[in-house]
């Protein structure tokens, strides 16, 4: 299989999706607004959409992503980390603020559709 070429419709990077998406879990070298982009390959079998499977509806999942920045996020954590000693130490009230979404630009693209081609694109997406 290794001269074999696939297609996954991702970038598989980081990326902030904003407040409306926001979960604040810090994964990986992931923060709390951000999310690896899935590969979109078997979407079309998928129930379930977003990372905590919130919708079964996929246009509801497209627009989701849709975060203008107009309203911006503080998020408190407390972050721990070890010392020579190996003592965990805890540096706490670390605020990180998030405003909008990457793709923002991209689902006003896709709001600028013509409703037919909006439905290609679902389309196209369940045939994946």
């Amino acid at each position: 299989m290794s001269n074999v070429t696939y297609h996954p419709y991702s970038d598989f990077a980081l990326h902030h999706m904003g407040t409306d998406l926001l979960d604040g879990v810090h994964q990986g070298g992931a923060g709390p607004d951000e999310f690896r982009t899935a590969p979109l390959w078997g979407v079309g079998q998928r129930l379930f959409f977003l990372h905590d499977g919130r919708t079964t509806n996929l246009l509801t999942a497209i627009l989701s992503h849709d975060d203008d920045g107009g309203q911006c996020t503080s998020f408190q954590s407390a972050e721990s980390f070890t010392d020579d000693s190996n003592a965990s130490i805890y540096q706490p009230n670390v605020s990180t603020k998030f405003c909008g979404s990457e793709a923002s630009g991209v689902i006003g693209n896709f709001r600028a559709l013509s409703t037919s081609q909006k439905q290609d694109i679902l389309n196209f997406l369940r045939s994946l």
